[in-house]
This record gives structure tokens, sequence and C-alpha cells, in this order.
């Protein structure tokens, strides 16, 4: 999928949204990141990006925000009941901070790498804070591996799922189903029939666009 493609199916679930009543809250896409900015950023985090983060901020976008809400009291049905948001944000320039927050709930909470929930904690470079003390990071325990995960605090039932096989990959995928979430419980739906990630074409994602209008 082209970034131009991704773009276009965020203006597709905004439209979408705004038409059934619902807000959108942000919509932005800064210019592409410099070699300069991606050391910068790694000589503070001490160590190298991801090769999928780095292709993303260095040829899409340093910054996103694309949020929006369903207006109150609109309902989707069944599997899809409990999606009400969707959010997609990172930059450049709150990558360490979100690392040193999410560093904060190892050192407090999960300090245990021989715990099984702890150490899902561990080796993750965090690019997205839920906002209930969750996030979305990439997994960098095996070398030539990036994974999107799921990092819950509180035992979500998304705790240490495979989102996507790389920063890219999520990106596009869940740009199909317009960025539900972060919330676990309202990306989950869309890992279905045996499949390890998030696919945007999944009965699921079908069902979803077709509630809004948008073209299966």
């Amino acid at each position: 999928m082209e970034y131009s493609e991704v773009i276009e199916n965020w203006k597709t679930f905004a439209e979408a949204v705004k038409a059934i009543g619902g807000d959108l809250r942000a919509f932005t896409v800064e210019e592409p990141a410099t070699e300069k900015d991606i050391l910068g950023l790694e000589e503070r985090l001490g160590f190298s990006l991801p090769a999928s983060l780095r292709e993303v901020l260095v040829n899409f976008s340093r910054k996103v925000e694309f949020r929006w809400f369903f207006p109150d009291k609109y309902e989707l049905e069944g599997e899809l009941s409990a999606i009400f948001s969707g959010d997609r944000h990172w930059s450049l320039d709150w990558i360490y901070d979100f690392n040193e927050s999410k560093n904060g709930w190892v050192e407090r909470c999960f300090p245990n790498k021989d715990d099984p929930y702890d150490v899902v904690w561990h080796n993750k470079l965090a690019f997205h804070e839920v906002g209930n003390g969750d996030y979305l990071a990439i997994d960098l325990s095996s070398p030539g591996s990036e994974p999107v995960v799921y990092l819950s605090h509180d035992d979500g039932d998304g705790h240490g799922v495979e989102l996507a096989n790389n920063f890219k990959d999520f990106l596009c995928e869940s740009s199909l189903i317009g960025c539900v979430g972060g919330e676990d419980w309202q990306q989950l739906p869309f890992i279905e029939n045996g499949k390890k990630h998030i696919d945007g074409n999944c009965g699921n994602a079908i069902r979803l666009r077709k509630a809004l209008g948008i073209k299966a």
C-alpha cells in the first residue's frame, strides 16, 4: 500500500464519521523526518530505530495525529459494539518521552523478566500512548523481527498480542479500519479466522466499513 492510499483511507473514514454526526478531533500529517532528526533520537534512546519505523518517519511523516469519535448513543452491532473511536498518533518528538514513561511502568510494576506477564513489557519501543496506562510498541527482543505489540498494564486481553508484522504493516492495515482504538478491545475484533495480526479486509473490517457507508 502506498502512503497516499493510507491518507485516502483516513480521509474516507473521517468523512464517514462526520456524516453520522461524529467528531473528527485531529487530522495532521507533518513532513518527513530528516536523517539528522533520526540520528538525534537514536542518540537519546541509545539504540537504532527499527527499520520499518525509520522508513515511515523518513519517507512518510515525522508526526501524525488522526483521532475521531462516534456520536453519543451511536453503537455498532455484534463484535464491533465496543468500538467508539479511532486514534493513530506518533511523533519523532514524543517517542523518547513515551519510552521514559513506559520504562517507569517496567521499573515500578513489571521488573521481573522471569514473570511471563512482566517480560512482555521488556525490550519494547513505545510509539503510542493509549491514554489508560497501556501502550502500542515495537518488540525489539529478536534481531530481524519488529512486530507491533500491545502492552496492557491491567491484565487486558490484548497484552502481548502482535497487531502487525512491523510498523509499516500496522500503519497500512489499520488505515483500512479507520485506526480504531487504541484500546486493545477495540482492535482485537480485527484479528480473526486464526490469523496472527490485524487484517484490514477481514469480515469484521468489511462489516465496519459497510456500517459507515464505506465501500467494502
